[in-house]
C-alpha cells in the first residue's frame, strides 16, 4: 500500500511540475507586416499608382491591441487591414522618439523563442537554425564549462536570447537593403535602416528579457499577457502621444525624413536612415531621449560572445552581395562583427544614389 501511495504521489507531483513548464514555442514566422516611415503612404505597381490605396500606420497606446506571438496564424492581410487582435504602426513618444510597434513585438517574440532554446542547452554546443534571409541564419551556442545555478542560468539565457534576437533584427535591416523580399513581389528597400527600426527592436528585446527574468516559466499565452502590460507601461513612461500628435510630428518631417510625393515600394519614400549598428542606442527624433542598451557580458563577467553568436552562412542568394568588396563577399560566414562594415557600405551607396537623384 505504501508503494502504491508513493507511486501516486510521484505521478501527482510530476504532473504538477509539468504545469509550470512552457510548451516549446515554434520559431516566429518572418516579421510582422507594418510600415515604412511616413503617413498615409501610397503605393504603385510597375510604376502605375494603385488607386484608393494608402497605408494608415499610426497608432496610440489604446489602439495597439493585444500582443499575439508571431506563429504565423495571423495573416498578412489581417495585419495590414487591422482586423487581427494586434494592431501595429508608429507611435511618437517624447522620450523614445518614434516607436514602431511591429519591430518591438518581433524582437520580443524572438527573445522568448530563443530563451526556451538556450535555457535548456546553455553551455553545450548547439546550432539553432532559422529560415534564411538572403543568408542562412544560425544562432550558435558554444561549449562553456562554467557552472551556473538555475537562477543564474535563467538570467544568462535571457540576456543571451535578447542580444541574439537583436542581432537578428540588425541582420534583417541589412538583408532588406540588399534586396530581401519577405512578401512576394514587394521590395523592402524603403524600410531598410529606417530611423525608428532598431531602437524599437532593442526596446522589444529589453521588454522580453525583463519579463523572462521575472518568470522564466511563462507559456506563450502568459508571455503575450505580460507583453501587453509591459509594453503599455513602457509607452506611458516614454510619454506616448495620441494619434493626432504622432501624425503632426510625422507631417513635420515630410521632406527631411520621408517624401509624401513618392509611392511604395520606391526606396526614397524614406529619406533619412540610421546605419548605426550598436548595442547602445539613442532614439532619433528627440533631443533628450532615453538610451536603450543591451549587455555585452553576463553577470559573471563572461562576454556573451563566449557563450553564443549569430552566424550568417552563404546560400544561393550571393548575387545580392555582388557589389561588396571581394574580401567580404567571398567569406562563407559573416558574424555580428561584420555588420557595421555592411551598414557603412550601404550608407555610402545610398549617399551616392540620393545625390545623383538631385
Amino acid at each position: 500500500m505504501m508503494k502504491q501511495n508513493t507511486s501516486l504521489s510521484f505521478i501527482f507531483f510530476a504532473a504538477l511540475a509539468l504545469v509550470h513548464l512552457p510548451v516549446q514555442a515554434a520559431a516566429p514566422v518572418g516579421v510582422r507586416p507594418c510600415c515604412a516611415f511616413g503617413k498615409d503612404l501610397k503605393a504603385e505597381v510597375a510604376g502605375v499608382p494603385v488607386p484608393f490605396f494608402s497605408v494608415a500606420n499610426v497608432q496610440e497606446i489604446s489602439s495597439i491591441g493585444q500582443h499575439q506571438y508571431n506563429d504565423g496564424s495571423a495573416s498578412v492581410s489581417g495585419s495590414l487591414l487591422g482586423v487581427s487582435r494586434e494592431h501595429n504602426g508608429l507611435i511618437y513618444t517624447q522620450k523614445g522618439g518614434f516607436i514602431d510597434t511591429a519591430h518591438v513585438r518581433d524582437t520580443a517574440d524572438f527573445t522568448y523563442f530563443l530563451f526556451q532554446q538556450i535555457r535548456t542547452s546553455l553551455g553545450k554546443e548547439k546550432a539553432i537554425a532559422l529560415p534564411a534571409e538572403l543568408r542562412k541564419r544560425v544562432v550558435v551556442l558554444k561549449t562553456n564549462a562554467r557552472q551556473l545555478s538555475e537562477a543564474e542560468r535563467d538570467q544568462a539565457a535571457a540576456d543571451i536570447a535578447g542580444v541574439m534576437a537583436f542581432r537578428l533584427a540588425q541582420w534583417h535591416e541589412i538583408a532588406q537593403w540588399f534586396g530581401m523580399i519577405s512578401v512576394s513581389g514587394f521590395q523592402e528597400y524603403a524600410s531598410a535602416f529606417s530611423p525608428e527600426d532598431l531602437y524599437s527592436n532593442m526596446l522589444g528585446a529589453n521588454l522580453a528579457m525583463a519579463i523572462l527574468k521575472a518568470d522564466p516559466h511563462l507559456t506563450v499565452q502568459g508571455f503575450e499577457q505580460a507583453m501587453d502590460a509591459a509594453f503599455a507601461k513602457k509607452l506611458r513612461q516614454y510619454r506616448a502621444a495620441p494619434i493626432a500628435e504622432t501624425e503632426r510630428q510625422i507631417e513635420a518631417l515630410d521632406g527631411t525624413w520621408w517624401d509624401s510625393d513618392k509611392r511604395l515600394p520606391n526606396k526614397w519614400v524614406v529619406i533619412h536612415r540610421d546605419y548605426h549598428l550598436a548595442l547602445k542606442l539613442s532614439p532619433n527624433g528627440v533631443s533628450d531621449g532615453l538610451i536603450e542598451s543591451l549587455p555585452t557580458a553576463l553577470r559573471s563577467g563572461d562576454p556573451i560572445s563566449d557563450w553564443a553568436e549569430l552566424a550568417l552562412h552563404a546560400e544561393d542568394n550571393e548575387a545580392h552581395f555582388s557589389a561588396l568588396p571581394s574580401a567580404l563577399r567571398q567569406r562563407a560566414v559573416w558574424h555580428a562583427s561584420d555588420f557595421q562594415t555592411l551598414a557603412d557600405f550601404a550608407k555610402a551607396q545610398d549617399q551616392k544614389e540620393h545625390q545623383s537623384e538631385h
